[in-house]
């Protein structure tokens, strides 16, 4: 499904300029039946499975996901496509492949500064600018404690960069004083300059204010990179499908992820390319939005108008034997009904099959009285079959 759903985007949409890499939460409490459960506690939903999502920055538009499956993930499979480069690397080919050769532009959170990964990107057509942070070390390539150094004598605001190549790609590490840390980026484009688009912005320090202009990666990061996390707020708000639709099958929350996904992304469509202008102020509210969504859901004009095919003679056989429960105090069924003198609320029968030692209350509806458990009811249901009508089965 994911798979289809991916394609299925790439096939009626093409991004801006500019995308946000970045995760996504499907709900999901019960991590014994659901693969690749995580949990992340800084997220507003922690448990559930995690998505890697791409979003178009400028419409909001969710354009691919890939499941986090990690120890889950079959063996069958073989080892993910690029994933010979690394892990992060692999995964930000995978991700970005629809956007090859295009010249495209990514804003990447720190958990996908990697530089060998934007270095790929680049080799393939592909821009891309992640934010740098120090968890145990610094990441491969990048000189934090230098840079830490040669920013301890600037002010607030001003920035520099470092130039470097990898076999053979050039990249930039960008820098930009903060009143109590450096600021730092790695990026394969973006000029270090601003323009009269990029904002203007104060810090305070100590007991005066700077005012000072991002320059263009700056600007970029801090402007486009919270619309995966948009995407997200508008799909989980009250009421959401995700917490209205109750399920405990795994592939059906899945698909109801996925149409969650699809619902999200149809009413930013309808904002973004239908209420322009003076048109906005029509735009209906998300909730009436979904409201009219699900009516034409149930009043769909694209479902076919005749009665559906009806079942075969085998199956329809199979639809009149049902397994059923007695009634309390049910002791035997005699004269069309059943005898309720039994002193016990809840009395127990062994299964009517030779060798069958399980103790039951159901039946079949097709024979009251005798004792089937639920192993054998298929059993018994396909013999009754046969037995009234053999031409059935052929």
């Amino acid at each position: 499904m994911i798979r289809e759903w991916n394609k299925n985007v790439a096939a009626v949409f093409i991004s801006s300029w500019i995308s946000c890499l970045d995760e996504t939460m499907s709900i999901w409490h019960n991590r014994w039946t659901c693969p690749g459960w995580v949990f992340c506690p800084r997220k507003p939903h922690p448990f559930g499975n995690e998505y890697h999502s791409v979003c178009c920055a400028v419409t909001g538009i969710m354009w691919g996901i890939e499941l986090v499956t990690g120890k889950d993930r079959p063996s069958e499979l073989g080892r993910p496509m690029y994933d010979e480069l690394g892990k992060t690397v692999g995964l930000l080919l995978r991700m970005l492949e629809p956007v090859f050769h295009t010249g495209r532009y990514i804003v990447l959170d720190s958990g996908f500064c990697v530089l060998r990964g934007i270095v790929e990107l680049r080799r393939r057509g592909v821009f891309a600018c992640a934010l740098i942070k120090k968890r145990r070390y610094w990441p491969t390539l990048v000189p934090g404690d230098a840079m830490e150094r040669h920013f301890s004598t600037m002010n607030v605001g001003e920035v520099d960069a470092i130039e470097g190549s990898l076999d053979g790609i050039s990249y930039t590490l960008w820098g930009m004083k903060e009143p109590d840390y450096i600021m730092r980026m790695m990026a394969t484009g973006g000029p270090l300059t601003a323009t009269p688009k990029c904002k203007h912005t104060t810090r305070r320090v100590e007991n005066s204010t700077v005012a000072f202009q991002y320059t263009c990666p700056y600007d970029w990061h801090f402007r486009y990179r919270h619309a995966v996390d948009d995407h997200n707020n508008l799909r989980h708000g009250l009421p959401s499908l995700e917490d209205t639709w109750v399920t405990v099958r795994w592939p059906v929350r899945v698909f109801t992820f996925l149409l969650a996904l699809t619902e999200t992304n149809l009413y930013l469509a309808l904002r973004f390319f239908v209420y322009v202008g003076a048109q906005k102020k029509n735009l209906p509210k998300y909730l009436d939005f979904r409201r009219n969504l699900a009516w034409a859901f149930i009043d769909n004009p694209h479902l076919p108008k005749e009665p559906a095919e009806p079942l075969s003679p085998f199956f329809t056989q199979l639809v009149d034997h049902t397994l059923q429960t007695a009634p309390p105090h049910a002791r035997i069924y005699m004269n069309r009904k059943w005898v309720t003198d039994a002193k016990t609320r809840y009395p127990q029968f062994t299964c009517s099959v030779p060798l069958c030692k399980k103790t039951i209350r159901t039946y079949c509806a097709c024979t009251p009285g005798v004792w089937l458990c639920v192993d054998h009811m298929i059993e018994h249901a396909v013999g009754e079959a046969r037995k009234e009508k053999p031409h059935s089965l052929n």
